[in-house]
């Protein structure tokens, strides 16, 4: 069964649902000034080289410059040169975007760039609804429901640029009539915000963000004897393996993760759940990276940044 994906684009705040089956993977929502950068295309101007990083600190008319990694290769810009860059990260903490002179764009930026002075932004970053449906494949998805008739033919037009097999999908159904109701999704998204989530076999999740990185406990201690029996230790960490990937990917968590499984002493036993892992993961296509496990049962991931976390997100009350 593909996904279906739920969009409202009202002028007061955007948001995007992912639901497959009868689950919610994705709750993205914005308001106005609120978005992510990355995507955007300026004309920059250089203010610093760097030779010990190999890189230039440019101008785009942020609150601090942009940090472009130099190729070690050709022709390298000075202070003062103007240079067309595209954000690829979004600012953190007290470190300002990262950018990249390999633009990818369908629109000529060098002949926009003539007509402008440098910092000036040249096409600006794509919608939150725009960079979610980039990521998905279009076989994936079987509907994408918009809440007003107006938004179809914009949302299919884009589809057809840019995700060819997506556009003839898209079609308007009111709010009152979507399946999963937004009760629906509102109990999902609250469920996202504890730290805590219960495994179908009685197993939990402890799932803590902290600055560097995000760490996920896996126990077994919440594992009765409801069913008469005690779990394995197996059981628990593939049901685990099954769930982490939806997890990040509603909690829009991006960095590293570091999971610390159940410890299994049979190599055999670890290597399957690797392997479930790296096959649950295909619902997430933000995670670039999955390592080995560990005797200790641990395992480290990676996952691409993509704009505010859902605690972020809703950290105030969006209706």
């Amino acid at each position: 069964m593909g996904e279906q994906i739920f969009l409202s684009l009202s002028p007061e705040r955007t948001e995007f649902y992912r639901w497959s089956g009868d689950r919610l993977i994705q709750a993205l929502v914005e308001k106005p000034g609120e978005g992510s950068l990355v995507g955007g295309i300026y004309l920059g101007r250089v203010v610093r080289v760097e030779g010990s990083l190999n890189a230039a600190f440019v101008e785009i008319g942020l609150d601090k410059p942009g940090l472009l990694q130099l190729k070690r290769q050709g022709a390298q810009p000075g202070e003062g040169d103007a240079v067309i860059v595209q954000i690829r990260r979004d600012a953190a903490e007290e470190k300002g975007v990262r950018l990249t002179s390999s633009v990818k764009s369908m629109i000529d930026v060098t002949a926009l760039a003539r007509t402008k002075q440098p910092p000036a932004q040249l096409i600006p970053p794509p919608a939150l609804w725009q960079t979610a449906l980039e990521a998905l494949a279009a076989e994936q998805v079987d509907s994408i429901i918009c809440d007003r008739r107006v938004d179809v033919t914009p949302v299919a037009e884009w589809c057809r640029r840019q995700r060819p097999g997506m556009e003839g999908k898209v079609a308007f159904m009111p709010e009152r009539d979507w399946v999963p109701s937004r009760a629906d999704i509102k109990d999902c998204i609250g469920e996202a915000l504890e730290e805590e989530v219960l495994l179908p076999g009685g197993g939990r999740l402890l799932i803590e963000p902290v600055r560097t990185l995000t760490a996920i406990d896996v126990n077994s201690a919440a594992a009765t004897a409801e069913k008469g029996f005690e779990r394995t230790a197996l059981s628990v960490n593939l049901e685990a393996a099954q769930e982490i990937p939806r997890q990040l990917a509603l909690r829009n968590l991006g960095g590293i993760v570091v999971i610390d499984f159940i410890d299994l002493d049979n190599r055999g036993k670890r290597e399957q759940v690797i392997e479930a892992l790296r096959q649950a993961v295909g619902v997430d296509p933000a995670i670039e990276w999955v390592g080995n496990m560990s005797r200790l049962g641990l395992v480290e991931l990676l996952r691409r940044r993509t704009g505010r976390t859902l605690v972020e997100m809703w950290e105030v009350p969006n209706g």
